[in-house]
C-alpha cells in the first residue's frame, strides 16, 4: 500500500481525508470525485494525483500493437487497472483483458450487426455486440451504454500515441547492476549513508561540507515530496564544481536550465506565452543556473509550483494549468555578484519565493590551491572518481522507493519541533524567510536523510537534520 505522504497534500487536506476513512493512495485511486467532496476542481487535482502516481510506479513496460496496446504492471489490483486507464485515457467502449501481469486494450472490431447482419454503428459496451442504428433501440442492453464504433477507433489511435509516449519510471540498465539485485545496492546504502554518500559524490569538491549534505538532501527526496535547494555564492565558489558534478553523474535523471533559459523565463516565455521547460520537467531533478535572473512574471507563477507542483498560466497564447512535479536545486548570484556588505541582505531572490527552498546555502569560496588543482585537471583531462561512482544513479533510484517512519519518541519529536520553531522566530522576518512553511521543509529533511541509508526517522535522524538547518542559517552570518 502506498500512503498518502506521496501526494504530498496539505495537513487539512490529508486529515479530511483520513476522517473520511481513505488512508492510502489505492483508496484514492477507486473514489469518483464526487466522492471526496469540498469541490470538483480540488479534489479532482488529488484523484488524478493518486491515479498518475500509482501508474508511474507501476507500470513496468508498454507494447503498442496494431490491434491491442500490451501494459506490463507490477500488480492487477484494481486500483493499478483504473490508475493504469486514467493516465492512458482508456475509454469504457474498449474491450480489455488481464493475462498473468498485462493488461490488454484491444482495438474495436467492426463485425456485422449481431441481429440484422448489416454494416453495424455502435458497439454495446456490455457484451461486447455490434448494433446498427435500428437494432441498438432492439438489444436487451440499455442504448445508453453504446458506443459509436468510428468514435472508438479514433480514440484508440489517441491512445496508441499516448501510451508510446508515456515516461516509464527509470530502471537500472547499462550498468554492472543488471545481474545484482536491489538488496545489494541497499547494503552499501546502509554501509555510506547520508554522509558517506555526500562526501564520496562530491569527492573532487573540497570543503562546502553544508552544500554537499544540502544538495544530498534533495537528491533524496522525491518529485512528489521535493526538498528544494537554492545555493547562493560567488563565481569563484564552489557552486559551479558541485553544479557541473551533479550534471556529469546524474545525466539521465537531470533536466538542466541554462542562463538563457532562466533569463527568457522557466515557466512561461514573456515574449511569446508558451510554457517553459518547468512545465515539461516532471519527475526530474532540475538543475537551474542563475536563478536569480528569472523575469519578474516568472516568480508569481513559481510560488506555487514550487510548493504543490502545479502552476495556471494565463497569457494571450495560454490559458491552462500545469501540473509538474520536480526536484529543483537552483544557484544564483548575489545582488551585486560578490557578497560586499551583510551576505543575508544581498541574495538575489525575493524572500517569498526563497521560503518555497527547504535549504538556501551560502557557498564557501574555493581555497587558491583547490582552483589552481580544478583548473589544472581541466587544461589535462582526468577526474577524480569514488569506488562507488556506479553505484550513486541506483542508489538514488532505489531510495525513492523507500518510506521511512517516524520511530522517534513523542519528546524527542517534541525537541525537534522547538528547534524549527526557533528558526522560524529568528528568520521570519529575515530574506531567508523561515515561514510556517518549515513544518513541510521539517518533514522532508529527515524524510531524504533516513531514505538515504534506507532506515526510519529515529532520534539521530532528526539530530542531523536540525544541525543541517541551522548550520545553513548560520553560514549566513560568517
Amino acid at each position: 500500500m502506498v500512503e498518502l505522504i506521496k501526494l504530498n497534500l496539505s495537513h487539512l487536506e490529508q486529515s479530511i481525508l483520513e476522517s473520511m476513512g481513505l488512508d492510502t493512495v489505492e483508496e484514492i485511486a477507486l473514489c469518483w470525485k464526487e466522492e471526496l467532496g469540498l469541490g470538483k476542481g480540488k479534489w479532482g487535482a488529488i484523484l488524478n494525483r493518486a491515479r498518475s502516481l500509482l501508474a508511474y510506479e507501476r507500470i513496468k513496460a508498454i507494447d503498442c500493437g496494431y490491434d491491442a496496446v500490451t501494459v506490463t504492471i507490477s500488480d492487477t489490483s484494481r486500483s493499478t487497472i483504473v490508475s493504469v486507464e486514467h493516465v492512458l485515457g482508456v475509454s469504457p467502449g474498449f474491450k480489455r483483458e488481464v493475462e498473468g501481469d498485462r493488461l490488454i486494450i484491444f482495438a474495436p472490431e467492426r463485425t456485422p450487426c449481431s441481429f440484422c447482419g448489416v454494416e453495424p454503428i455502435y458497439i454495446c459496451e456490455n457484451c461486447r455486440a455490434c448494433l446498427c442504428q435500428e437494432c441498438r433501440f432492439k438489444h436487451e442492453h440499455d442504448y445508453y451504454q453504446t458506443t459509436e464504433i468510428s468514435s472508438l477507433e479514433d480514440t484508440f489511435q489517441w491512445l496508441q500515441i499516448k501510451a508510446g509516449e508515456y515516461s516509464l519510471m527509470p530502471q537500472e540498465k547499462g550498468t554492472e547492476l543488471d545481474d545484482k539485485p536491489g538488496k545489494e545496492v541497499i547494503g552499501i546504502a546502509r554501509e555510506m549513508g547520508f554522509d558517506g554518500f555526500a562526501q564520496s559524490f562530491f569527492s573532487e569538491l573540497e570543503g562546502n561540507d553544508i552544500m554537499k549534505k544540502a544538495i544530498t538532501c534533495a537528491l533524496f527526496s522525491t518529485p512528489y515530496e521535493p526538498a528544494h535547494v537554492l545555493v547562493a555564492g560567488e563565481p569563484a565558489g564552489g557552486r559551479t564544481l558541485a553544479r557541473d558534478i551533479i550534471a556529469r553523474r546524474l545525466g539521465s535523471d537531470i533536466e538542466l536550465v541554462g542562463a538563457n533559459t532562466t533569463k527568457s523565463g522557466l515557466v512561461c516565455n514573456p515574449a511569446t506565452g508558451k510554457p517553459g521547460v518547468l512545465a515539461y520537467a516532471d519527475r526530474k531533478v532540475v538543475l537551474t543556473d542563475e536563478f536569480d535572473r528569472i523575469p519578474p512574471q516568472d516568480v508569481e507563477y513559481c510560488y506555487e509550483l514550487l510548493s504543490n507542483g502545479k502552476c495556471s498560466i494565463h497569457s494571450a497564447n495560454v490559458h491552462e494549468t500545469f501540473e509538474s512535479h520536480f526536484i529543483m536545486i537552483a544557484f544564483a548570484n548575489p545582488i551585486e555578484t560578490v557578497f560586499v556588505r551583510d551576505p543575508i541582505q544581498e541574495i538575489g531572490v525575493p524572500p517569498n519565493l526563497l521560503s518555497r527552498f527547504a535549504l538556501v546555502v551560502k557557498a564557501e569560496e574555493l581555497e587558491v590551491n583547490r582552483r589552481k588543482e580544478i583548473l589544472k585537471r581541466k587544461l589535462i583531462g582526468g577526474e577524480k572518481t569514488s569506488e562507488f561512482s556506479r553505484w550513486y544513479l541506483s542508489w538514488l533510484q532505489e531510495s525513492r522507493k523507500h518510506f521511512p517512519k517516524f520511530t522517534a519518541s513523542e519528546h524527542e519529536i517534541d525537541d525537534y519541533v522547538a528547534r524549527v520553531n526557533k528558526l522560524i522566530d529568528r528568520y521570519s522576518q529575515t530574506p531567508l524567510c523561515r515561514d510556517l512553511r518549515m513544518g513541510d521543509h521539517a518533514k522532508r529533511i529527515p524524510m531524504s536523510i533516513a531514505r538515504a541509508g534506507f532506515t526510519e526517522i529515529n532520534e539521530q535522524t532528526l539530530d542531523e537534520a536540525i544541525a543541517l538547518m541551522e548550520a545553513c542559517m548560520a553560514a549566513w552570518h560568517q
